[in-house]
């Protein structure tokens, strides 16, 4: 068995639905980390139930793309519309990365830093970074996420290492061909290659999984090999609670959180005997 096994859910605070079920899954199951998106609604509820989870690691949930920035729009222009909300998605940041790179990571950079403070502010010890859509994958973003990594000491940032076709023949699964999941995970690839290639960026912790990116059901988490050269493996999931979050339809901004597979991926890490499938 590998050194380490970490359980983290995405997207604290994008929801009451989402801020309850990390909250079961670290109480009741396997979940030892979390992601929090530090400039949403539901951040503040989200950070003080962390008061009571103190052995949960928290890491910042880096958000260039949905709802409202932390810093004013005329700070960060190419990010953000003239009422301060995001207004690029992960193939726009792409393209502002070949046309405006230094300006991006210049933009990219401040806004991050203010998360990271407005998260310690409120009282978080960081333990990690990783972003939404992970568009931290992108190089101008990827190097200001770097700096900041290294700036405020913060243990570890999510390097998208998977080996898709390792995933595949592991898991069998076929969904990966409908859902795109494919592409994503081949755009992501390239970014890291380029991270590593011109920052130098290594990482002793394998990333499970982008090819099953949501539908992390149980039986894809048995007898998951992960590559000999790494001293431990995050598997990344997202589970909620979409009936919780269907009684509040006005704080739903994306469909994705009212998805049945937030349910089941809550119910794989409420089974505890998960892990033990790692080897």
């Amino acid at each position: 068995m590998i050194n380490k096994i970490i359980f983290n859910a995405d997207d604290f605070g994008i929801s009451q639905g989402v801020n309850q079920a990390i909250e079961q899954a670290h109480k009741q199951g396997v979940l030892n980390s979390t992601s929090i998106m530090i400039t949403l609604k539901w951040a503040e509820q989200a950070v003080k139930m962390a008061q009571s989870m103190p052995e949960l690691n928290i890491g910042l949930h880096i958000n260039l793309t949905n709802q409202q920035a932390a810093l004013a729009h005329h700070e960060i222009p190419l990010l953000t519309d003239d009422k301060g909300y995001f207004k690029n998605g992960f193939v726009n940041l792409a393209i502002l990365n070949l046309l405006h790179p230094k300006e991006l990571k210049r933009q990219a950079k401040a806004e991050i830093e203010a998360q990271i403070k407005l998260a310690q502010n409120s009282g978080i010890k960081l333990n990690h970074l990783d972003s939404h859509r992970h568009i931290h994958m992108i190089p101008a973003i990827f190097k200001a996420s770097l700096e900041l990594k290294q700036q405020y000491n913060i243990p570890r940032m999510r390097f998208i290492n998977e080996n898709p076709l390792r995933t595949i023949r592991q898991t069998q699964s076929k969904e990966w061909l409908k859902d795109g999941a494919w592409l994503k995970s081949l755009i992501l690839s390239t970014c890291a290659v380029i991270d590593k290639l011109f920052f130098g960026y290594k990482s002793d912790t394998y990333f499970y999984s982008i090819i099953n990116t949501c539908k992390i059901s149980r039986d894809k988490l048995r007898q998951i090999k992960v590559p000999s050269q790494y001293q431990a493996v995050e598997i990344m999931l997202h589970p909620g609670k979409p009936e919780v979050d269907k009684q509040f339809p006005e704080d739903v901004f994306d469909d994705n959180i009212l998805k049945d597979w937030r349910a089941k991926e809550l119910a794989a890490l409420l089974d505890k005997s998960v892990k033990d499938e790692f080897i």
